[in-house]
This record gives C-alpha cells, structure tokens and sequence, in this order.
C-alpha cells in the first residue's frame, strides 16, 4: 500500500509573458484503501510557438479522462493478477497520451505540447513522456538512496548526447536543447511505439520530483539529487531548486515542479 507523507507543487510563468505549462494530480491512497492506493501526476508544457497555454491544459483535460478511468478501476484491479494490473495502468498511460495528442491536432491553430506521467500503484512506480520534461525518483533515502532519471529526453541535444556527438554538459548549455524531435500535436500521430514506459520498484521511502524542462533541465541532475536528498520537506525542496534556477542567468522559461513523499507499506 501507498500513502504520501508529504507533497507540493508550484507552477509560475517566470520571464515568459503567460504560463505555458499544466499540470494535475489524482489521488486515491493512505490506511482503508483495500485496492493498495494510486497516486497519479501529469505534466504538460506548452511549446511557446504554438500556443502553448492553450496547448498544455487541452493536452492534459485530453489526458485527465483515461488516467482519471484508471483511478476508478481500483477496487476491480485489486483482484487481478499482477500482469493485468500491470497491462491495464500501461494502456491507461498509453491511452492518455494518445488523446492529448489527438486533441491538439484537431485543435484550430498551431498547437503543440509535452507530457509526461507518473503512476504509482501498490509497490511500483510508471512513467512515461513525450517530449523533454524530467521525471526523477530518489528511492531508498533512508538505508541507501539510489537516483533515478525515469524519462527519455526527446530533444535534438539529448539525440546528439545518445550518438556520442555531445557531452550531457554541453548539452545543459546547447540551444540545441530547445530542439524538440517529439511533441504533442505534430503531423504525425504519436503511436504506442513512440511512447516510452519506464516501470520502477519503489523502496519503503521515495520523493517524486517531476516538472517542465525550464524547472528541472536547467540544474545538472546530480545537484537535483544533492537538493531531493537534502531538503527538509517538499516545499522546500520546490523553493531552493525555484531559487538556483531564478539565479542561473539563461533560465527565462516557465517553471512548474510536483514534489511528492512517497511511502511503501
């Protein structure tokens, strides 16, 4: 069984002149929930040259209907095998970014989008994403704190990274990393190929921390684990990485972070 000790969330249009990111969260967990609990977070962050307000929140009310399906499922899960449990949050992932996409190809105008989503569900943690928003998980915090980046970074500095052309440092800096090579809402429809699925165990104690790419691709990932490790509480931790990317000179970008406690059972 899941329950959550402790989260926060915080979501500001920093230097842009509107806030192009959305996000959610559902929730089903703690003592007296025989299905084990479910605790589900989205991320979507407007590409800025194509509408990107209305892209984000279309993108995730496209999404909220098969995530929030799933979460209704939970009493007729809990007596299912393993492997349809499994099965069944998959294709409710896999779903919900199909429609987002969906959506903002059907949507008037230019519109376009990433997203990312994270379920956790008894003793396991699901993610996947479009695009570049980071997901992270600190498990074991306590005993032996393993750091975890569970996301594929989808933009033409993260690719030249995979093909050795480019140092993850250099890539921090790149204006390359503003390259998308895969959103929401392109010509092409996004297949259940297309979509990365990351399946973790989580530990007794683990923090979530996910967000757009102008929260969290700023820092180096090792100083996001020294600060998820560190701080006293979630909304601590939300303000200080708030604070040393207000402090980075090339950070213009919206800011949106979910930070969650998440204990095991």
């Amino acid at each position: 069984m899941i329950s959550v000790s402790d989260s926060y969330e915080f979501s500001y249009r920093h230097k842009k002149a509107e806030n192009q990111d959305a996000c959610f969260t559902l929730s089903c967990v703690g003592a007296g929930v025989a299905s084990g609990g479910m605790r589900i977070q989205a991320v979507a962050d407007g590409v800025s040259s194509s509408n990107g307000r209305i892209s984000a929140r279309t993108a995730l009310e496209a999404a909220y209907g098969p995530l929030a399906a799933l979460l209704a499922d939970l009493p007729a899960m809990a007596s299912l095998p393993r492997r349809s449990q499994d099965a069944r949050i998959r294709e409710a992932m896999q779903t919900a970014v199909r429609e987002a996409d969906s959506a903002l190809r059907a949507h008037a105008g230019d519109c376009g989008s990433t997203i990312s989503i994270a379920v956790m569900y008894r003793d396991r943690i699901y993610t996947c994403n479009i695009g570049d928003s980071p997901i992270y998980l600190l498990k074991g915090i306590a005993r032996d704190p393993s750091f975890l980046e569970l996301y594929h970074c989808q933009n033409e500095a993260a690719e030249r990274v995979r093909r050795g052309e480019m140092t993850r440092e250099e890539a921090r800096l790149s204006p390359f990393r503003n390259h998308l090579i895969r959103s929401l809402g392109e010509t092409r429809r996004i297949l259940n190929e297309d979509i990365p699925i990351f399946v973790e165990a989580l530990a007794a104690d683990n923090v979530l921390l996910m967000g757009s790419d102008g929260a969290l691709s700023v820092l180096r990932p090792g100083r996001i684990e020294g600060l998820m490790q560190s701080s006293k509480n979630m909304q601590n931790l939300v303000e200080r990485i708030y604070e040393e990317v207000d402090e980075t000179t090339d950070a213009e970008d919206n800011f949106t972070a979910l930070a969650s406690r998440i204990l095991v059972n």
